[in-house]
């Protein structure tokens, strides 16, 4: 008989598909390698194993003795899927094909196997995916390569309110808005899908009663195994909230750039937030000085926030006095049983709020600076989109505050004064525009107040102890005002005040300033003696200006000035006439120095033992075509309190020079010219080699040219001015000191100076007689002048008692009328050629 185990065969063999054969009693007679493979058992296993072991959860028992009839169906379910047991315990999903076949008369059963292992993977997987598709809170989406929607699960009509059955066979551009901004979403659709890959795009459409929606697409195309598009997944996302929220907080940072007003900025940001959020009203409520005060709101009704407005900012304060207080949020989810603040209690319910939720806003460094509230209509917990939204928005508020105050900040800072935490000019000239855009109910004057010399005072001390003295300074200037009055501090020494005091109250405190800075001040331990001068102006609703106002002050500052300092002045229309004198005299001076329209006179200096000429003293004259002879007491000042003064004196310096090289080629015996140096001319550094240029220029040896400084040139900067001196004596120039005896010189001073003459001012020569006080300060020069080594020279000598009284003290050389007036170059030729040397005759 043959052996059926010999039935394996190359092509059983090779099978894919298990294959086994048993016996009647169900041992396993064969098993191909697939076979061992599938049930984990080797060939001898196998061979030793009854299918009962393999199969024991068959409904059919495959013990049961076989129907010989070979067209008998021996599956085990409709479908032939079973569990193979294998040997490891593990169960195989597998279809079972069972028929019956006899071999040399012996019946044996053919079982074969086909594992589905991967095929119920790929079924359960398909069971997920459908269960994922239609749980998910995502609405998705197939379209077919004509972009018409051939799928749409539950969550669509969640999403958009419409059926799944309704958008079947509909195209994508069914879910857009409708709005112009279709075809733009449309034709960026088609693009990124020519691109061939995954992409995201976000949509406009409409909701439930046509509310908008945006939406983010997250399209996967899918293509075949043949390159073309088989279908596209598309995955709806609903963000609508996070745009909302986005385009909130860029509008409110565009508003925060855009400088508005607190007020305006949180206004406009609990609006937006009504708008997206319409279950609730907002109000931020800010805790300032302890108190409540509304700082922005939306539709919430006026008596309500009056109620709030004015509380404390502390837990008596209801819900935002609370958050302010502890830092921490406050939720009330029902007004009705809530047993704090029964007033506040009472006016939400009349006026239908029913819960709150306040959140601190809380500045970076530390500081609650309010709250962010939101009120509802119906009891209830603040929902995970109220607090999404407050969470961005107090982070807002909190950089709106945050702005406001550094705003602030830098508005006191530039209106302030740094030194004197005074209100300063910028703070002034808006006062003065307010006070032009709404004039004040009462008159108001303008006092200009200015130190005195106080430039020598900051050389003398040095800034630090100069800064102390105004520090003090403004301390007594505020303790003399009174009432309304405003103390400004302009710049340097300048101060303003603002007052209402009636005229004669005006000057009272004009004299009340001027008494207290006559009390020394003590820096550092040293006294230091100030003093000031006060211009007065009083401003009226009559038309006039706030600005002209100022400058009329300034107008009478001047004026006080002039008067010798150390007094006020009000102000007087005839002052502006001389204000505009000095302007118009500037404007020609400077066309007149350009064009050299100014000439040099020369008054003769006569030796009183010899009778010679002793030399001549060059005198500035501007004889304009409009404004007539202009006398040097008035365009000298303008000269120097413009800056023309170095222009004015180098062209001086110049002529005189050209001057006396004309009398050298001609002959002409001027032994010397004096040419007046003013103290402004006299710091120029670069004075020293201008001369020496001009000298070189014009050929004029230097012992010919005589400079002339003035005392107050000496005072200005005492070791600049004997550095400057020693330099023009260096070069072999004279020089003189002008007016003597009118200055506030000491004799040291003048003692230190390298100075070959010493000219006795003009005063002296009134009262100058004989015998008297005069006779005697004048005979003390002459001496002092002597026994230094100098040439005394007495100007203003008029008659001849004058010149004999001089003599017979010592005077070296008179210059005066009595000898003769300043004179142009061809008078001065002729009065030199006519002059006989003779004595000067004695009265």
């Amino acid at each position: 008989m043959p052996d059926i185990t010999q039935i394996s065969s190359p092509l059983l063999e090779k099978l894919p598909m298990a294959v086994m054969m048993a016996d009647v009693s169900g041992r396993v007679v064969y098993g191909n390698p697939r076979a061992c493979d599938l049930t984990g058992y080797t060939p001898t296993d196998l061979a030793e194993t009854r299918l009962g072991r393999l199969f024991p959860d068959q409904t059919v028992d495959v013990t049961t003795p076989l129907d010989p009839s070979p067209s008998q169906d021996r599956t085990t379910a409709d479908d032939g899927t079973t569990t193979l047991r294998r040997r490891d315990g593990l169960g195989v999903p597998v279809r079972l094909y069972r028929d019956s076949i006899s071999w040399d008369g012996a019946l044996y059963e053919l079982v074969a196997l086909l594992d589905l292992t991967e095929e119920e993977q790929a079924r359960e997987n398909a069971e997920i995916s459908a269960l994922i598709v239609q749980a998910t809170d995502r609405g998705i989406l197939v379209l077919d390569p004509q972009y018409r929607i051939t799928h749409a699960n539950r969550a669509i009509t969640d999403l958009m309110g419409m059926e799944p059955a309704a958008l079947h066979d509909a195209p994508f551009g069914t879910l857009l808005s409708g709005g112009d901004s279709d075809i733009t979403t449309l034709r960026q659709f088609r693009q990124h899908l020519a691109r061939r890959t995954g992409f995201e795009l976000d949509i406009h459409t409409r909701g439930q009663q046509g509310r908008d929606l945006w939406l983010r697409c997250a399209v996967t195309p899918h293509y075949g195994d043949d390159g073309r598009l088989a279908d596209i997944i598309v995955i709806l996302h609903d963000i609508t909230h996070d745009r909302q929220l986005r385009e909130l907080q860029r509008d409110v940072v565009e508003a925060l750039t855009d400088q508005l007003s607190l007020r305006e900025l949180l206004d406009f940001m609990c609006r937006r937030i009504e708008l997206i959020a319409p279950d609730c009203m907002a109000v931020v409520m800010l805790g300032t000085g302890g108190v409540l005060r509304t700082g922005g709101h939306g539709g919430l009704p006026m008596p309500v926030l009056q109620a709030f407005d004015g509380l404390e900012a502390s837990t008596a304060g209801g819900a935002c006095g609370t958050a302010i207080a502890t830092a921490q949020e406050v939720v009330v989810p029902d007004f009705t049983t809530e047993t704090r603040w029964p007033a506040l209690r009472t006016v939400a319910a009349r006026h239908g709020i029913a819960a709150e939720w306040a959140v601190p806003v809380i500045l970076r460094n530390g500081d609650v600076a309010g709250s962010f509230s939101l009120y509802f209509r119906a009891p209830g917990q603040p929902g995970a989109w109220h607090r999404r939204i407050v969470g961005a928005c107090v982070h807002l508020a909190m950089l709106a505050i945050e702005q406001q105050r550094s705003r602030d900040s830098i508005i006191r800072l530039s209106y302030t004064d740094r030194l004197t935490c005074l209100p300063n000019r910028m703070w002034l000239n808006r006062r003065l525009q307010e006070l032009a855009a709404r004039p004040p109910a009462a008159p108001l004057s303008i006092m200009v107040i200015d130190l005195d010399r106080f430039r020598k005072i900051v050389q003398a001390l040095g800034q630090g102890r100069a800064d102390q003295l105004l520090l003090e300074l403004a301390t007594r200037l505020r303790n003399a005002m009174v009432g309304r009055d405003v103390l400004v501090r302009t710049e340097g020494d300048e101060f303003v005040v603002l007052t209402e005091e009636n005229a004669p109250d005006v000057t009272l405190l004009a004299e009340r300033i001027i008494h207290n800075l006559e009390d020394p001040f003590t820096v550092d331990g040293i006294p230091v003696s100030i003093s000031g001068s006060i211009g007065i102006s009083t401003f009226s609703d009559e038309g006039q200006d706030a600005e002209e106002c100022l400058r009329q002050a300034y107008t009478a500052l001047a004026q006080a000035k002039k008067a010798g300092r150390c007094c006020y002045r009000f102000f007087h229309p005839s002052m502006n006439r001389q204000a505009d004198d000095h302007v118009i005299l500037a404007s020609a001076l400077r066309e007149a120095i350009a064009d050299s329209r100014l000439t040099l006179v020369y008054q003769p200096q006569v030796n009183l033992r010899t009778g010679e000429l002793h030399g001549v003293e060059a005198l500035s004259r501007w004889d304009d075509p409009v404004l007539g002879m202009v006398s040097p007491g008035r365009f000298i000042p303008v000269a120097e309190e413009t800056g023309q003064i170095r222009a004015l004196g180098a062209w001086s310096l110049r002529v005189a020079c050209e001057q006396m090289a004309d009398w050298i080629a001609r002959d002409i015996p001027v032994p010397t010219v004096s040419v007046n140096m003013s103290a402004i001319q006299f710091q120029d550094p670069e004075l020293v080699s201008q001369l020496a240029t001009i000298l070189h220029q014009t050929g004029v040896p230097p012992e010919r040219l005589i400079v002339e400084l003035t005392e107050t040139a000496m005072i200005e900067n005492f070791d600049q001015t004997v550095t400057t001196a020693t330099a023009i004596r260096n070069l072999g120039i004279g020089l003189s000191m002008d007016d003597f005896g009118t200055g506030y010189s000491s004799l040291s001073n003048l003692a230190s100076l390298p100075i070959s003459e010493v000219k006795i001012d003009r005063s002296f020569m009134n009262g100058f007689g004989s015998t008297g006080n005069v006779r005697q300060v004048v005979t003390a020069i002459i001496r002092i002048g002597h026994t230094l080594g100098m040439t005394v020279i007495a100007e203003g000598v008029e008659d001849a008692a004058q010149c004999a009284g001089l003599r017979d003290i010592d005077c070296d050389v008179v210059q005066g009328y009595y000898f003769g007036r300043p004179m142009t170059t061809a008078s001065l030729d002729t009065w030199i050629r006519e002059r006989r040397s003779e004595t000067v005759p004695v009265a």
